[in-house]
């Protein structure tokens, strides 16, 4: 299900503004957002707060003026891509309200919201997440790539050590996580090198090499490839905040 129809859906039973951005900060859908000049002022002010904070999978709550209130889910869609679902301008229900057209919610139904829409998230618009009910195979490549991540690693490697079919391997991997082999391996340690950057003292060089790319070049290339921004610039945003 792509994320337009998936949250269309649910927004029909509702009437929260919702927006949706990707890993660019590009507008990719709208719900409500844009029919109040008050939202088109707010939500902007609410998008670069967002990219000023680091990005982490869960809920941030974001607080403007005059009780204006957001709520922005991150989350990973597909190859590791970072996703934000903004909802909001609202005010919460006992707090004073400037703007009378913003919408007034309860802190319960507000919850509520914030549940469905993570619900949609695990279950329609992310629904290739390592569980249980995966296959074997994938489950121990997915275990060999946490335990090795450090290490150079090949398909060809993995695939002697599952005793497996290299194109049966790669075809059930990417039926069952939605991502290639070599996909899910960087994004998975570009996350783990996220860690390290917060370190000012490490090297770009000791990072790529701690979780397993052979070169600096490489590993920028790759950063920014699934993060849209360079390692160095991942750095300066941490160390600003």
């Amino acid at each position: 299900m792509t994320l337009s129809n998936a949250f269309t859906n649910f927004f029909n039973c509702l009437n929260v503004p919702t927006i949706v951005l990707n890993n660019k900060f590009d507008v990719i859908s709208t719900y409500k957002s844009d029919t109040n000049i008050k939202n088109s002022f707010y939500t902007p002010k609410a998008i670069d707060k967002i990219k000023n904070h680091i990005f982490k999978p869960g809920i941030l709550k974001l607080d403007l003026c005059h009780n204006i209130k957001y709520s922005c889910i991150m989350f990973s869609h597909y190859n590791n891509t970072e996703m934000y679902i903004l909802i909001g301008p609202y005010t919460i229900e006992g707090d004073y309200n400037f703007e009378k057209d913003i919408l007034c919610i309860n802190t319960s139904t507000l919850n509520n919201v914030l549940k469905f829409y993570s619900f949609i998230i695990d279950k329609h618009i992310c629904p290739h997440s390592i569980t249980k009910n995966n296959s074997p195979c994938v489950i121990r490549a997915i275990e060999y790539i946490e335990r090795n991540y450090t290490k150079e690693i090949s398909i060809d490697d993995l695939c002697k050590e599952l005793n497996i079919n290299k194109c049966y391997f790669c075809s059930i991997f990417k039926k069952e996580t939605g991502s290639t082999f070599i996909n899910y391996l960087n994004s998975y340690k570009i996350e783990k090198s996220k860690e390290l950057l917060k370190n000012p003292n490490l090297s770009l060089l000791d990072i790529a090499l701690s979780v397993g790319f052979n070169n600096q070049s490489y590993y920028s290339t790759v950063f920014k490839k699934i993060t849209s921004k360079t390692p160095l610039e991942f750095r300066e945003k941490f160390i600003q905040k």
